[in-house]
């Protein structure tokens, strides 16, 4: 029977946890129909604008002009395209994690976009005390771009140590309490961050580093020869840099279709800022390494900006401000992947695809420079930091309440992002889920059907290495 089957491969292969082979299709189908039975009770259709008919045989028909949101559906498309294209071949830089990369990253966008609109009803329900349904429109799947790109960039801490059924508890945990900690940010500490340079960034590489720790994954324990690149994995991933750099300043300015000035102003900003951050990585990296250039910085460091600006963003500054921060973020980002990187190393954690250097800590960079823009700009109606649809400043809030708002604004995302994130990784070692071992650590092999081809491939490569 299936229950024998499952408890003798249990007891033969622990590492596969109680469900065996059968690990990821139970857990899989079992979350499909929580999100699927949830959707149902959690979400509706966002019908704003329509008219009442008189009549049920009359069909209303709207003018473009009254579908507003609709003006975002580029923006929409490009950030969608950031998540499933952009981190999908930037996560093809391992030689034997390619494949897992980019198939797992689209399972993962797959799952959060459908369960990001779950989690916002939740989370919104919680503090508001009733029953909420979601609308689901055009910014809620924004929003739900800009959820899952947390969830990616955690899976860039862990790229190689967890098995797809772990990521699906991760997918159903990260975006609830990332709702709840941007719900918090916005609402009472009255931090708004357009482009989610702490909300998004520093949060899923915060969140990863616990999960990490959760899991009880150390650097030592993985294969050597799994974490090598060749040329062929780093063109892939080179790829992904760019379209994420492309498509960046959409990221940014999706959500503020109702205010096209400031959402013309993100997009200014953060096209200036990511273009600095590609030049100073660039010349940092070589200055670095001996007049020439490390790969994993130009497909990294190189974005920076576009996550340094994310919270300054939407302020109505000179162009040389962006210029700067964007600047800075990418020589600061470009050095860390040589020396955060070891020291994260040496402290026993392990981030695979450098996320704290290209996420967390530009991220928490950029929070801090806007609130020194903030504090530099008194007396001015630059900022649109509240928690309002127009994004203008909170009533009664000064310059100097709203840094230390920034200021605890950080705190707490750090905090809750990594207590989530460990417990998290506690949670990923229940029984019923595979786990990985230490020798297929960053190895895709067992997750695959592959040709004999492509593995006598695999071996001469190695041969050539040695």
């Amino acid at each position: 029977s299936l229950l024998y089957t499952i408890k003798f491969e249990f007891a033969k292969r622990p590492h596969m946890g109680f469900g065996g082979r059968f690990a990821l299709p139970l857990t899989g189908y079992a979350a499909f129909i929580v999100v699927l039975i949830l959707f149902g009770v959690c979400t509706k259709l966002d019908d704003d604008g329509v008219p009442n008919m008189a009549s049920n045989t009359t069909r209303a028909v709207l003018p473009a002009s009254a579908g507003h949101m609709m003006g975002s559906y580029g923006m929409m498309m490009d950030a969608t395209a950031m998540c499933v294209m952009g981190f999908g071949f930037l996560y093809a830089f391992c030689r034997k994690y390619t494949w897992g990369g980019i198939t797992l990253n689209f399972f993962i966008c797959g799952l959060c976009f459908l369960w990001c609109q779950v989690a916002t009803c939740i989370v919104t329900s919680i503090f508001e005390g009733k029953f909420i349904k979601s609308d689901i429109n055009i910014a809620s799947i924004i929003s739900a771009d800009l959820v899952t790109a947390a969830v990616l960039i955690t899976f860039g801490v862990v790229y190689g140590f967890v098995s797809p059924c772990q990521i699906i508890i991760i997918c159903l945990v990260e975006p609830v309490a990332m709702k709840l900690n941007e719900h918090i940010v916005i609402h009472y500490l009255h931090t708004a961050d357009a482009g989610g340079s702490i909300l998004t960034h520093a949060f899923g590489a915060v969140f990863g580093l616990g999960l990490t720790l959760g899991l009880g994954t150390k650097p030592e324990d993985i294969p050597p020869q799994n974490r090598l690149t060749n040329y062929m994995s780093d063109t892939f991933a080179m790829v992904g840099t760019i379209v994420l750099w492309m498509f960046w300043p959409s990221f940014n300015g999706a959500l503020l279709y109702n205010d096209v000035t400031v959402q013309q102003r993100v997009v200014v900003n953060t096209y200036l800022a990511i273009c600095a951050s590609c030049v100073t990585a660039m010349v940092t990296s070589n200055l670095v390494h001996n007049n020439k250039f490390s790969m994993i910085e130009v497909q990294n460091a190189t974005l920076a900006g576009g996550v340094s600006i994310g919270m300054s963003c939407s302020y109505n500054v000179q162009p040389w401000v962006p210029v700067l921060i964007g600047g800075l973020a990418g020589a600061l980002s470009s050095v860390g992947y040589g020396k955060i990187a070891e020291i994260l190393e040496n402290a026993g954690v392990m981030d695979s695809a450098g996320a704290t250097q290209l996420h967390g800590i530009p991220g928490v960079f950029g929070a801090l420079v806007a609130g020194i823009v903030v504090i530099a700009s008194p007396g001015s109606n630059n900022q649109y930091f509240s928690a309002n649809a127009q994004w203008t400043e909170a009533d009664g809030t000064s310059t100097g309440k709203q840094f230390g708002m920034i200021l605890g604004s950080i705190v707490c995302t750090m905090a809750i992002a990594f207590v989530t994130g460990a417990l998290n990784g506690l949670l990923c070692r229940v029984p019923i889920c595979d786990k990985v071992e230490d020798h297929q650590l960053i190895d895709e092999g067992p997750y695959f059907e592959m040709e004999m081809e492509h593995e006598l491939v695999e071996k001469e490569m190695e041969l050539k290495e040695v």
